[in-house]
């Protein structure tokens, strides 16, 4: 580490001392959960985690007082966003109401305000998180990080934090322009120690700029983790070409903080962060657990939010998950279940279908939309005649069906999500 990078890492750990120390502990405990998962110390330590949270939700908020009773987590009502919209103060603790809060709000996908409030103790676990599992895609506390979102969707750090944390914020909107991406990684050139962080079509609209200008690799990264959005093979093996990084995709949100994050190198599965939460998979349509490999709604338990705790929380993804080298582990996220697109029988389609869209390096942007069981659009944006839309079409009929009512229609651009995400799969039957 160069000498003002080594500065802020060891002013970072010094300040952490002086407030008691809480985030190297939350690290240790982090590292020790995640890394030994069989063990008994382990799983008693789990478990006692998430007694001590129940016992405190039922006795403590108004919500979940009717539920004291309770055997088990299984015993526990299925919340969501709407939910706890319509009884917000009902979730929040009376033994925190006073103490001090952090607010976080997100639009998410839906357009509709939402906020959360978290403990102290909840934000510092949260940045244990982070840094637990940053330096596992090979990020160091003091690295000069790039982070790509649309900031004027978040709040943005002044510039006192932007310069302790050396963070330097890309907006994605800004970046749909070719000078924005060539004065970024001119200033890219002159840096060392380098990290991004953001949005999956944030980092493939970097490497397709980079690809059109012929470019050879224009820096090492040190690290690179994506957020969000689905990351596809054509990025990841970009992101190798230009940068000489593997790039890694993160499972996050602001409700809660991070849930699970790839390994580094060539794997595509989620490892479940089962040091701060509890993760269940359920049935898309029935409060039940599937069987490991199928696909179902991620339902989530914070083990840290005393403020307000999140207690089998659907966060409206979905996902399947499985058993690796002794790790819970989610073999696939799918986004959200209005997301999932269906086949000409009605099964849902587990595979990322945006994917395909790689293979057509000359689409700029790319969207499908399941208006019917058996009939879809395809939004098209691109700069130059798109030759090849029946293979196209065709390659999406080896997923969708040979049945499948496929309209192509051609757009100057596909809108960005108040949150700064694009969608690249849409179903709109049950809006109808």
């Amino acid at each position: 580490m160069r000498f003002f990078e080594l500065i802020r890492n060891k002013l970072f750990w010094v300040l952490d001392t002086v407030k008691g120390s809480e985030i190297k502990r939350s690290l240790r405990d982090i590292g020790d959960i995640i890394e030994n998962p069989g063990t008994r110390e382990v799983i008693e330590n789990k478990r006692k985690k998430l007694e001590q949270l129940l016992q405190f939700a039922v006795s403590s908020t108004k919500f979940y007082a009717a539920y004291k009773g309770y055997n088990a987590l299984q015993d526990f009502p299925v919340v969501n966003k709407n939910s706890i919209r319509e009884h917000f103060e009902d979730f929040r603790s009376e033994a925190y109401r006073n103490k001090p809060h952090f607010t976080f709000s997100t639009s998410g996908s839906t357009g509709m305000p939402f906020k959360v409030y978290h403990n102290k103790k909840k934000r510092s676990r949260n940045t244990a998180d982070t840094i637990y599992f940053s330096k596992l895609a090979g990020f160091r506390i003091g690295f000069r990080l790039i982070f790509f979102r649309l900031w004027d969707a978040f709040e943005k750090k002044g510039s006192l934090g932007r310069i302790l944390q050396n963070v330097v914020p890309v907006d994605i909107f800004d970046l749909q322009k070719d000078a924005a991406k060539k004065q970024l990684l001119q200033k890219m050139r002159t840096s060392s120690s380098l990290s991004w962080l953001g949005y999956a079509s944030a980092f493939e609209s970097m490497c397709k700029y980079l690809e059109k200008q012929r470019s050879g690799k224009v820096t090492s990264l040190r690290s690179a983790i994506a957020i969000s959005e689905s990351l596809n093979a054509y990025t990841k093996q970009a992101m190798t070409t230009y940068f000489d990084v593997d790039v890694v995709s993160r499972y996050s949100n602001i409700e809660n903080g991070i849930l699970a994050q790839q390994p580094i190198g060539n794997h595509d599965y989620f490892v479940i962060n089962e040091a701060s939460y509890v993760i269940e998979i359920l049935d898309i349509d029935k409060d039940i657990p599937v069987d490991h490999g199928v696909t179902g709604r991620i339902v989530v338990t914070d083990l840290f939010n005393y403020c307000m705790p999140f207690i089998r929380y659907d966060t409206g993804d979905v996902g399947s998950m499985e058993i690796r080298d002794g790790k819970k582990v989610l073999t696939h996220i799918s986004g959200r279940k209005r997301d999932l697109i269906t086949d000409t029988k009605g099964n849902i389609i587990t595979v990322n279908l945006g994917s395909i869209f790689t293979k057509y390096l000359e689409l700029k942007q790319c969207q499908l939309i399941q208006k019917a069981p058996k009939t879809y659009v395809f939004k098209l944006n691109t700069s130059t005649k798109f030759l090849r839309e029946d293979v196209l079409v065709k390659d999406f009929k080896g997923y969708l069906g040979d049945d499948a009512n496929i309209t192509v229609i051609y757009v100057d651009e596909i809108p960005l999500l108040a949150s700064g995400k694009r969608r690249v799969m849409v179903n709109e039957m049950e809006s109808k």
